[in-house]
């Protein structure tokens, strides 16, 4: 187990099989698991007047789905409750906070309608040759304080590296199989925490994945707890845009076009929603879309360094694509860019901004294989 610090947030690396790994991940993570377990009894205090007892009973109802999915990453999550020093409901709360807010009465749903801006691009779009994918990941403010790089050697699937909440499974990342991830938030008219398998349990098993394709076909054929766009994408080549309803009805994909795929959190394939509720309350995802769209078709080839920039744009602010928390918003309600991330597929290895990328410093590659 190693902890260290690269640009702001720390990175953590363990090894093992699921039960080894998970506690060095809770010990490591200790501190920052604490910081978002107030964090989000603070968020469900202020939008559905739940106590934390409460949260934690609705997580425990997803312990079923979950180890009937991946017995792995159940073992996971119990592991990385007994080395933080926390209750196994308090790490399942964490992990499956999306279907606990859609859940909740009243407000609580309009947390879970934050903003994230993801592109990838084929090879014959890159300067390098390489598959380059990212996103803004765009949440409430706190998660600034509890984000974490953990990175993960294996023997039982390829080792990966992901940008996540400390104590959760995986969010954006790569695996040493070339596989990488970026997702969105959708909001569809039938998410209503139903039973199913958890959308941060479904992005795990995105780097769990020997190939794309794998990784599209795990998520087609699960049950799934609530909505999410999943932009998937593998170095062999692979690229494709995932969208879900809940439950286990058909996936909406979308292919590169000239080489690119670029998405926001409204749906693009007609069927999948009756009413789209995110666009309904938040109609500027059209306008982000557009311009990290215009962003990517500016240049025939794109480097590192201009999807860098891309992730920097503030046009339409405060709906930008790059975002920064309004000081006037109660702090539960603060959402902004939590972390800019740019992945090169071929080399395994990922650059991430710890906050706005108009202001912060971008990261070293970190490597899967370091």
């Amino acid at each position: 187990m190693a902890r260290t610090v690269a640009s702001g947030y720390d990175v953590i690396a363990v090894a093992g099989d699921p039960d080894e790994r998970g506690y060095q991940y809770g010990l490591a993570a200790k501190t920052r698991i604490e910081h978002a377990l107030r964090t989000y009894a603070d968020v469900f205090r202020h939008y559905a007047s739940w106590d934390w007892d409460t949260v934690r009973r609705h997580g425990l109802r997803f312990a079923g789905p979950i180890e009937d999915f991946s017995p792995a990453s159940a073992r996971e999550i119990r592991a990385i409750a007994r080395g933080a020093g926390v209750e196994v409901a308090d790490i399942l709360a964490l992990n499956t906070r999306s279907e606990i807010m859609f859940a909740a009465p009243g407000r609580a749903r309009a947390v879970a309608s934050t903003e994230c801006t993801s592109f990838a691009l084929t090879p014959e779009r890159t300067t390098s040759g390489a598959a380059l994918m990212g996103q803004n990941w765009d949440w409430i403010e706190g998660a600034r304080e509890t984000a974490i790089v953990l990175r993960v050697r294996r023997d039982d699937g390829p080792d990966f590296v992901t940008v996540v909440e400390a104590g959760m499974l995986a969010k954006v990342g790569i695996n040493s199989s070339g596989v990488g991830l970026c997702t969105n938030t959708l909001i569809s008219d039938g998410d209503e925490g139903r039973f199913g398998v958890p959308y941060h349990v479904l992005l795990r098993s995105v780097l769990d994945s020997d190939s794309g394709a794998e990784a599209v076909q795990r998520i087609q054929s699960t049950s799934r707890a609530n909505s999410a766009n999943y932009l998937i994408a593998d170095a062999g080549g692979f690229c494709a845009d995932l969208e879900t309803g809940p439950g286990d009805g058909p996936c909406g994909v979308i292919a590169p076009v000239d080489g690119a795929v670029t998405h926001a959190n409204h749906f693009l394939v007609d069927g999948l929603t009756g009413v789209d509720r995110y666009l309904e309350r938040k109609a500027h995802t059209r306008n982000r879309l557009h311009h990290l769209t215009a962003r990517v078709q500016q240049h025939d080839t794109h480097t590192i360094e201009s999807l860098q920039e891309a992730l920097a744009d503030h046009a339409d602010a405060p709906h930008s694509v790059c975002q920064h928390p309004d000081s006037a918003q109660p702090v539960a309600e603060r959402t902004c860019t939590v972390a800019g991330i740019v992945m090169d597929l071929s080399a395994r290895s990922l650059v991430y901004a710890a906050g706005s990328p108009c202001e912060s410093t971008w990261s070293a590659p970190v490597r899967v294989d370091a």
